[in-house]
Order: structure tokens, then C-alpha cells, then sequence
């Protein structure tokens, strides 16, 4: 296509000279040209006489189109550019066809060149697929909750991941040493990378509009010299030693007047605070005009300043009136029992626990911290705090008052009452004093004696029946959903409550089930509700069997301590039982000097472990049964343990 030239005005050869003259000292060819339609901003280079070398991308001359290659050999293509950020974001490593595996697997997904002024930033969300058991130690969210999930289930691009159990969600970067997005067959196989990405608001279906991996780039510094006629033709900087440099470092400094942009990466003239406000030159009145100003003005700003903040607490007053009803009345719906919690004061709590002090602290979680208080009547109580400004921790508080309110069992933590007044909502509950299960079965009371067999056959009963309480006695059934070693306290005497109701449910008597999106803790999750999201009362029994093998073997239900194949433990005691080997799996303090009784009752309440861990929902026994069982299981060993004492002649 013959291309039309606009007619030009030739100008005398003295005034071009001049011309020419004066652009050379503001003109540079530092700019890298366009990539096709794609500009390319200082200091990103495309070829060496252009841009900073430092900072390089590659313009593909077939497809004239930004690719960026990093360290391992691999290259993505650049989908934006923006200079003012320092930012660019690229395409991530698509998918092998119909395989949940990234295309980059074989060179370990993406790596960026350490030695580059490149670095992936903190506004990267990232799902990690197709990943192996070790990624569950990991600090990512692996949870049946993460993101990542949704991804999965409802997107076209995430379908070859479904058969694959694990994914994570992750936010990277953010640090100037955030070089990596990792897949590996060791860990996961496959990601995802999403730029700016808010998955609570924005839709799934969109998402996709939002895939990338955003990096930054380092602002330059002067360029690199080694003679004079580097620096800009020599017009605006001079070559001179790099102060902070090593080595003999050369630098085009600016000269003086001028400075280094860059984001242009030239000297531009320096602006004064005169120039910039065009208030160069003439009198000054300022000291005048702003006497003037401030006494006509000051009377004016305390009386705005005072009615602000009298509107501005009758605001806060009623903000909190309005917050602690809209509290009460979540406690009161679907409250069948007509029992409620007590309400305490903000002042009351604040003296329990000295003003929330850090010495009071029992522990702290996902829900928020627990404070040990005395209340004015010396009863000493525990006080849950959610966290502030968490909506997700105030509901789980709110869902615990609530259940606890309607039940009264016990071994099921007493509630004493709650505080809806402050800016997070508290409750108050008794104190136990003797910490969780899961401290004692791991060592970590400070006590060197273990746990006896007969205690935790009495804990296992009256753990059983706290749960038997709340599928078959209380009206709703409710569904705890969160079973587990450290939700199981002990009191004084070792008598076991069961505590943390955040996530429970209320069951609806015409319904088999409640549809939930499931929720708990690894190696105790119900294996069908994770798949099915339908909760039942099978789903504690499945948990409850957990905390059964946590008992006879003093092992986590998550260990990666144990090997690759053997980290959930349920998995690895119910392979045991298929290879008639469950004795190996006891703790050896059980074992070894233990009667052929008290092996057998072991061994039963192995079995009856391993039945509450059955696949199908419907082959489990209820808690009920389960309880019952652990009674005939208790009075075997402590009848015959009777028969097997020698008189106390032969003492």
C-alpha cells in the first residue's frame, strides 16, 4: 500500500542548525519503539541500544507481540503495561489439553531471574491445583472453603482439575524477593493466577477477565557509562564515578538545574516551588492573609469542629444500640428452649478480665482470643472474644451463644452468659481448668505422666454422650461439625466437656440433612460431607471416631511425621486393621504393662473406632450406639479388673 506524504516546509539551514542545536539537549533515543501496536515505556528494553538492557522483554517479530522470558527457559506472553505503577502483568502457563497440569511443569512453573529488577507482586491471588498430601502442611489455605474450589466446580477452565482433591489459595509476592509460582509433581501440578482478584464480590463466571500474574519493576537508577558521550549526547549528565556503587561503577549523573526522571529516562529540569504555583516574583502577602484568615476563621472552626463531634458520638451511640439488638435477635431466632444468656455489661467484662489484659490470655484462634476472668462473685470464667471487624468470627460467637443457650448436659461446656454491647460480641462460659485433650495425649501440659487407660475410656464415654446429647435429646437435634481432640476439655477431676460450638448447626426435623458447603478440620472432616456438602449427625460420628484412635495411639490426626502415605490418621490406623496389626498402632505406654483384659478392651474400642470411620454414612452407628458400646467396653475392664485384684491379705 503506497503510503501519502503531508507536504513539508523546508526551513534555512542556520535555523535548522539552531533547531537541532536545542533538541539535543532535551532529545534522547533511550525509548524503545513500539512493539506492533503495543508501546514499550523506559525502562523496559527490547533491544540493547534502547530502554535500560537491565530491564529486558523480547518483541516477537512474527507476531509483533510482548512475550517476557524468564530464567527456566519459559516465556509469557505481556498482556499489559502500565508504566505509572511500574507494573506489567503477563499470561500464566495454560493448561496441558484436557490434564489438570501447566504447560511450564517440566521447568518448574514460573521462575523470574533473580538477578533482574523483577519481582511478582502482592496483588496476585493464586490457586494452586491437582496437589499432592504434603501441601497440607503447608500455611496456604487447603481448606474445603478455599477459592479454589469454586474455581474448579464451576468454571470450564478449572473442569480437569475436579477429579483432583487438593487445591490452595494463596496471595503472593508482595516483597522484593518473590521471584516464583512453583509446580512441581512433589507439590501441585498445575496453577492459576488472578490479578486483583476479590472472590467474595466478584462472580466466578468473571474471574476469568481477571487472570494474570502481575510483576513490578524496580525504578532505575542513571544509567551505566564509560565515556562521556554515553550520557545523552553528552548534553544534559556527565560520566562520573557511582558513589554507591563498587568496582569502578560509571554513571550518567544530571548536571545541576536538572534531575533524573525515570520513567522517561532522561535529566528533566528541575521545577521550584515558585514555578509550580506561578507565584514567582511580586510582593508577598502571605503572612498577612493568613493572620487575616486565621482570626476571621478560628471562631468558625471550633464551633464546626464541636458540633462534629457531638454528632459524630450520638453516631457511634447509636450505631452500637442499633449493632447489639440486631445481636440479641440473632440470639433469639430459632430459639425453641425459651432459655437465654445472660447479659453482661461492657463494664462488667472489662473488670473480669482487667481490661482484656495479655497476662489473662488462654489462647487464641481463627475465632479470635480466650480470656480467663473472675467475675464479682470470684467465679472464675473463660470469655471468648471474636475478632474485631471479622463478620465470619461474630457470626461463629453469635452461633455459639445461641446453641449453648438451648442445651444443659454435663459434659458440654456451661454457658454462663454474653456481652452483645461492645464493638466485638463476647461469651462467657465456664472455666475448665485442666486444658484440652489434644494437649494431654501430646505432651504439651507439662506433665510427665500419661493419660491411663481407664481415663480415656471415661473421656471417650463422656465425650460419646455429650454428642448422643445433642443428636437425640435436644429439640432441634444439632450437628457440633467441628469434633476434635482440642474442642474436648477437661476439668479437674479429667471429666471431658465438649466445647466450641461456632460452627455447629440446627438440624430441621423433616430433612435427612442439612446442604452446607462443608466446613471442620483436616483429618477429622467426614470424607462424604466434603464430597456431598450434605451434614448429618454421621458426619460427628465420623469425627468422633478420630478422637477415638487419637486416644488409643496418642497420635495427631494429621502428621506428616508419619510418612507420605500414612499422614491422615485415620488412613493409616484403618491399614493397620485391614493387615490385623491394630496393636501396632496402640500407644506403647498402653501397651506395655497392660493386662490381656485391658488389651482386649484396647482392641475393642479399636473396632468400634474403625466402624465410626466406615465410607458410607449409613454403615456408621449413631452416637447413641456408640455411647452404649463404650459403657459395656468401660464395665468389662473395671469388673474384671476387680476379679484380677489379689485380696488384700495377699497385700
Amino acid at each position: 500500500m503506497a503510503i501519502r506524504r503531508p507536504q513539508q516546509h523546508r526551513l534555512p539551514p542556520l535555523l535548522a542548525a539552531v533547531v537541532l542545536l536545542a533538541l539535543s539537549a532535551v532529545s534522547h533515543a533511550r525509548v524503545c519503539p513500539s512493539c506492533g501496536s503495543t508501546p514499550v515505556p523506559y525502562p523496559l528494553s527490547t533491544a540493547s541500544d534502547c530502554g535500560d538492557p537491565s530491564y529486558p522483554i523480547r518483541c516477537d517479530a512474527a507476531s509483533r507481540s510482548l512475550f517476557f522470558d524468564t530464567s527456566n527457559g519459559s516465556s509469557y506472553p505481556v498482556l499489559s503495561i502500565t508504566p505509572e505503577t511500574e507494573r506489567l502483568v503477563i499470561r500464566p502457563s495454560p493448561f496441558v489439553p484436557g490434564a489438570c497440569i501447566a504447560q511450564d511443569l517440566p521447568t518448574n512453573g514460573l521462575q523470574l531471574d533473580r538477578a533482574r529488577p523483577f519481582n511478582i507482586t502482592q496483588s496476585n491471588t493464586i490457586f494452586y491445583l491437582n496437589c499432592t498430601q504434603w501441601l497440607l502442611r503447608s500455611p496456604l489455605n487447603c481448606t474445603a472453603t478455599s477459592p479454589c474450589h469454586a474455581y474448579v466446580n464451576a468454571t470450564a477452565e478449572g473442569a480437569p482439575c475436579r477429579p483432583a482433591p487438593i487445591c490452595c489459595t494463596f496471595g503472593a509476592g508482595g516483597s522484593s524477593t518473590s521471584y516464583s509460582l512453583r509446580a512441581n509433581v512433589t507439590g501441585c501440578s498445575a496453577y492459576r493466577s488472578f490479578v486483583s482478584l476479590n472472590t467474595g464480590s466478584t462472580p466466578v463466571s468473571q474471574w476469568a477477565q481477571r487472570e494474570g500474574v502481575e510483576i513490578q519493576w524496580a525504578t532505575p537508577r542513571e544509567p551505566l557509562c564509560t565515556a562521556q558521550t554515553d550520557c545523552e549526547a553528552g548534553a544534559n549528565a556527565t560520566c562520573r564515578a557511582d558513589p554507591t556503587g563498587a568496582g569502578g561503577v560509571r554513571r550518567c549523573f544530571c548536571n545541576a538545574g536538572l534531575r533524573w526522571d525515570p520513567f522517561s529516562g532522561t535529566c528533566a529540569n528541575n521545577v521550584t516551588g515558585c514555578e509550580a504555583t506561578g507565584s514567582c516574583g511580586g510582593s508577598n502577602n502571605a503572612p498577612l492573609i493568613a493572620g487575616l484568615t486565621a482570626g476571621l476563621g478560628a471562631a468558625l472552626v471550633v464551633g464546626v469542629v464541636g458540633y462534629l463531634l457531638f454528632k459524630r458520638q450520638r453516631r457511634i451511640r447509636a450505631a452500637r444500640e442499633r449493632i447489639a439488638k440486631e445481636r440479641q435477635d440473632i440470639l433469639n431466632a430459632n430459639n425453641t428452649s425459651g432459655r437465654s444468656a445472660k447479659n453482661f455489661t461492657g463494664r462488667e467484662i472489662k473488670r473480669a478480665t482487667g481490661n482484656f489484659s495479655r497476662d489473662k490470655l488462654l489462647g487464641s484462634g481463627g475465632y479470635g482470643d480466650v480470656f480467663k476472668g473472675s467475675l464479682d462473685d470470684g467465679t472464675l470464667v473463660a470469655v471468648k472474644c471474636a475478632k474485631v471487624g471479622n463478620t465470619k468470627s461474630t457470626d461463629q460467637v453469635l452461633n455459639e451463644v445461641r446453641i449453648l443457650s438451648q442445651v444443659n448436659h454435663r459434659s458440654l461446656v456451661r454457658l454462663l452468659g454474653c456481652c452483645v454491647e461492645l464493638e466485638q460480641p463476647l461469651m462467657v462460659y465456664e472455666f475448665i481448668p485442666n486444658g484440652t485433650l489434644f494437649d494431654h495425649l501430646h505432651g504439651l501440659r507439662g506433665s510427665p505422666k500419661p493419660l491411663t487407660w481407664r481415663h480415656r475410656l471415661a473421656i471417650a464415654h463422656q465425650t460419646a454422650e455429650g454428642l448422643a446429647y445433642l443428636h437425640s435429646s435436644a429439640v432441634p437435634p444439632i450437628y457440633h461439625r467441628d469434633v476434635k481432640s482440642s474442642n474436648i476439655l477437661l476439668d479437674e477431676k479429667l471429666s471431658a466437656k465438649v466445647s466450641d460450638f461456632g460452627l455447629s448447626r440446627l438440624a430441621e426435623s423433616d430433612l435427612s440433612h442439612i446442604s452446607t458447603c462443608a466446613q471442620g478440620t483436616l483429618g477429622y472432616l467426614d470424607p462424604e460431607y466434603y464430597r456431598n456438602y450434605q451434614l448429618t449427625d454421621k458426619s460427628d460420628v465420623y469425627s468422633f471416631g478420630v478422637v477415638l484412635l487419637e486416644l488409643l495411639t496418642s497420635q495427631k490426626a494429621i502428621d506428616f511425621n508419619r510418612g507420605p502415605d500414612d499422614v491422615n490418621l485415620a488412613v493409616y490406623v484403618q491399614r493397620r486393621v485391614e493387615e490385623e496389626r491394630l496393636i501396632e498402632t496402640i500407644d506403647k505406654e498402653l501397651r506395655e504393662g497392660a493386662s490381656q483384659v485391658e488389651l482386649d478392651t484396647i482392641k475393642a474400642l479399636g473396632f468400634l473406632a474403625v466402624s465410626c470411620l466406615e465410607e458410607r454414612r449409613q454403615n456408621r452407628p449413631s452416637m447413641k450406639e456408640v455411647a452404649e458400646e463404650i459403657e459395656y467396653i468401660m464395665s468389662i475392664e473395671a469388673g474384671r479388673a476387680v476379679e484380677e485384684r489379689p485380696p488384700k491379705s495377699e497385700v
